[in-house]
């Protein structure tokens, strides 16, 4: 049997058109993919959803503040006579009709609040629920785009992990082809021969997991931007398309816009309100009700002959004077909530702080990463040049072209996976400081 090789440029040509430029394809970079998911990702939609029902309740607690008014009537129909019936001083009874065919009424009623603390307090309160639910959509916002940034890195890492695998194995199927023909002039044993052939076919399981791996990622993606499955989508940025920096270092200052604590600071504000409103329990409460109401009842519809009108206006003052201690607990209570989310807010922000400098310390080490990998593919493909030409004059062996192959595919995606580590660790930074968009 003959075994006859296209160039190696080739064959990774042919498995990246094939995999990742399909027919009918929609071609994304990051910028329009985050766009999309923006724009059509279920969990923020519902967010905002929350967002509009907490401006709703804030319209519903400021409403206690305005006037009340009711309008309210009838009509009765009676068709049944009712009498009373008097004794006359000469022994004859008399007989009194008491009531009508025909009754009328309507009463309308305006109710304000003229103070009320619990009130005013209760309004601020749902003010800053529901700036904190635009505070939750926006951190919402931030993870969901830095997860969807690093779904992208990690399908464009696999993708090009893929492309250096494809390599890797043509590079083993061309020194198997080699081999063959050494062997058939004799040059080469059987057992090199055999140890090409196990090189070759140990390539292709983790080429197959690798695929198996980015179709797994482009679900991932399709599915957090809703996305049919069965629509096809290019990612067009490569790992490299990332500006290097030298050094980056942060600061507490860098978390002074981040949307979890600013959260945070809203709970805590929050519960300094609810001690306040708790403390106005014993305050007075003012409330100014006008009323007024129409009665009117006929035979005949001439309700002017039979009618009662009533207008009235009354300030009520409403004064507690004891809780049973339950109010003195609730203050107790809020003061514990308050210290609690005082806590909360400071040991959130020494864990952000501690992952920012973690995550500038990877930033860093994965630009020195790059520059290391770099010379050392340039120095392994410089190794595989000279194999190459060895093994074709039958000089060097199997073995040694295979450790040869194998340190440039391990040298490649090492660089790989620092470009990664190097996306990942500034879109870490990015979401932490709250600066992602």
């Amino acid at each position: 049997m003959t075994y006859q090789s296209h160039p190696l440029p080739f064959w990774v040509f042919c498995v990246i058109v094939w995999m990742f430029f399909p027919l009918h394809s929609q071609e994304m970079d990051l910028q329009s993919y985050i766009e999309l998911v923006k724009k059509d990702n279920i969990d923020l939609k519902q967010s905002a959803k929350q967002v509009l029902i907490a401006k709703e309740e804030t319209k519903m607690a400021k409403s206690a503040l305005l006037p009340e008014v009711s309008v309210n009537g009838f009509y009765q129909r009676d068709f049944n006579r009712n009498f009373l019936f008097i004794n006359d001083f000469d022994g004859s009874i008399s007989r009194l009709r008491t009531n009508f065919n025909n009754s009328v009424s309507a009463n309308a009623a305006l109710n304000q609040t003229l103070f009320d603390p619990a009130i005013f307090s209760a309004a601020k309160i749902a003010k800053l629920a529901e700036e904190i639910s635009g505070l939750h959509d926006e951190h919402l916002h931030n993870e969901l785009i830095a997860q969807a940034s690093a779904l992208y890195w990690q399908a464009v890492f696999t993708r090009a992990s893929v492309a250096v695998l494809v390599e890797n194995s043509s590079l083993a199927k061309a020194q198997l082809a080699q081999i063959k023909k050494l062997h058939g002039k004799g040059v080469v044993s059987d057992l090199q021969a055999q140890q090409a052939e196990v090189f070759y076919k140990k390539t292709l399981p983790p080429l197959k997991n690798a695929k198996n791996q980015f179709g797994k990622l482009m679900n991932d993606l399709k599915v957090l931007a809703n996305i049919p499955i069965t629509e096809r989508i290019v990612l067009t940025d490569n790992l490299e398309t990332i500006s290097l920096n030298s050094v980056i270092y942060t600061n507490e200052a860098d978390l002074e816009g981040q949307p979890k604590l600013n959260t945070l600071k809203k709970e805590v504000e929050i519960a300094e309100r609810q001690i306040n409103l708790n403390k106005k329990f014993w305050y007075p409460k003012l409330n100014l009700t006008a009323a007024y109401n129409y009665d009117a009842q006929a035979n005949d519809f001439n309700f002017s002959a039979n009618e009662n009108k009533l207008f009235l206006v009354q300030l009520g003052v409403n004064m507690p004077i004891f809780s049973g201690g339950s109010n003195r607990a609730k203050i107790a209570k809020a003061f514990i909530e308050r210290e609690t989310a005082e806590l909360n807010l400071e040991k959130t922000k020494q864990h952000l702080l501690n992952e920012l400098r973690t995550a500038e310390n990877n930033y860093n080490n994965a630009i020195a990463n790059i520059e290391t990998y770099r010379e050392t593919i340039l120095l392994n493909e410089s190794e595989m040049e000279i194999f190459k030409r060895q093994l074709s004059l039958g000089v060097v062996t199997t073995v040694k072209f295979k450790e040869s192959r194998l340190q440039l595919m391990q040298s490649r995606l090492g660089l790989l996976n620092s470009y990664l580590d190097l996306h990942i660790a500034h879109l870490q930074m990015v979401k932490i400081t709250g600066r992602i968009h």
